[in-house]
């Protein structure tokens, strides 16, 4: 693997890391866990679907999303309720937006991470 380091002994450690996003009061925006929630909703359409993909409740989920809404002052997420055709959700343009920034700071840090295990 490539975040694996070999000690002398033949003793293996991994470096590994956690990276999020926060706003200008220190409260997290995105981390792994919402981006991952955002990414099940993007991909089924549904904030319930995406909740039970993570083992979740919806209330859980439906509760991240607004504490994330608020610290961003904005929607991240469209719902729109059932009916005859039924309800879904989709991401706004600023739930993308997160989405983008976490993903290309999470790859440069795994980029930079895996660069300095290299010259370890």
């Amino acid at each position: 693997m490539l975040n694996e380091i070999k000690l002398i002994g033949g003793l293996t450690v991994k470096a590994n890391f956690r990276c999020w996003l926060e706003n200008d009061r220190g409260e997290q925006i995105i981390g792994p866990g919402l981006y991952r929630l955002l990414t099940e909703v993007k991909n089924s359409g549904s904030l319930s679907q995406a909740a039970r993909e993570m083992n979740m409740s919806y209330r859980t989920a439906w509760g991240k999303v607004k504490k994330i809404e608020e610290r961003v002052g904005t929607q991240v997420i469209n719902k729109t309720v059932g009916g005859k055709d039924g309800g879904g959700s989709e991401l706004t343009s600023k739930g993308y937006e997160l989405m983008d920034i976490y993903s290309q700071l999470k790859q440069k840090l795994d980029s930079t991470l895996r660069e300095i295990i290299e010259e370890l």
